[in-house]
């Protein structure tokens, strides 16, 4: 698995945009957490697309009351 990293300039642009489409406004004493655990989703998320589930697979039971 890689350090995936995206270049500070690109997440700004992408938390900017995104932001805008859902209508969210982040305050700047805020923006280097929300980038920090952005990243942190995002190496996250490469760990879990590194390992695909096939339909065979046995998925987390389901209860029921």
């Amino acid at each position: 698995m890689s350090d995936y990293k995206i270049p500070p300039e690109e997440l700004d642009r992408y938390l900017q945009e995104m932001g805008a489409v859902v209508g969210l406004s982040i305050a700047e004493e805020y923006m280097a957490g929300v980038k920090k655990y952005l990243q942190i989703s995002l190496r996250m998320a490469e760990a879990l697309q590194a390992a695909p589930l096939q339909m065979e697979d046995d998925f987390a039971p389901i209860f029921r009351a």
